[in-house]
């Protein structure tokens, strides 16, 4: 299993990997519309909503022991980081697989051009 320590707002927080089963029912928490999948979350509606009042209920989502006093304290560079770490222990060898595609699409549409 995967862990990574974080600091946020003065608080050390210990990221775990969690089991797939966990991660659908935080996607339910997190995007109900989804429910579960990932290819269901509508990025134009949630980022259309976007304001600070998204970090104060979705962090305590994904790090329960988050306040809204700490989120309030916290850098946005260490949501960026605590978000990347999560990113980093959850989904370490999806973001690995996807680098190169992304990668490989991109040299493809600057041959297009």
């Amino acid at each position: 299993m995967r862990n990574k320590v974080v600091s946020f707002a003065g608080k050390e927080l210990r990221i775990e990997e969690k089991r797939i089963g966990d991660l659908e029912k935080l996607l339910v928490e997190l995007f109900p519309s989804s429910k579960g999948k990932i290819a269901n979350i509508d990025l134009q509606k949630e980022l259309g909503s976007l304001d600070f009042d998204i970090l104060y209920k979705k962090l305590p989502a994904i790090f329960p022991d988050l306040t809204k006093a700490d989120i309030q304290n916290a850098y946005m560079s260490e949501v960026e980081a605590l978000l990347e770490a999560f990113i980093d222990v959850n989904f370490l060898g999806l973001k690995k697989l996807l680098k190169p595609l992304l990668t490989l699409a991109q040299s493809g549409l600057a041959q297009r051009s």
